[in-house]
């Protein structure tokens, strides 16, 4: 199963206590992978930095992290615990 959801950065991810660890770069400087280790979920996550194509002015525009969460069914509890932090999740089952 997999979690997608977005972000404004990693501190409201990690710092929210959902089990984001391990975080190091990928082949390109805008991506990053990882490990979540919850005692209640556990997967791999990948993220990266993404703009808005529709935005007329791209300054005022910050970019966000959109990050995919891969692992098993108790992946249900780290996306309802992410959407009651507001985050905006999609789930896709495998």
């Amino acid at each position: 199963m997999k979690v997608h959801f977005r972000s404004k950065d990693f501190a409201s991810v990690e710092g929210a206590g959902f089990g984001f660890n391990n975080r190091r770069p990928m082949a390109q400087s805008w991506q990053y992978q990882g490990r979540v280790q919850h005692r209640q979920w556990q997967g791999t996550y990948k993220c990266y930095w993404e703009n808005s194509s529709n935005v007329l002015d791209k300054a005022t525009q910050a970019p966000t992290l959109f990050c995919t969460v891969t692992g098993d069914a108790r992946l249900f509890g780290l996306a309802a615990a992410l959407k009651s932090n507001g985050f905006t999740v999609d789930v896709e089952p495998d």
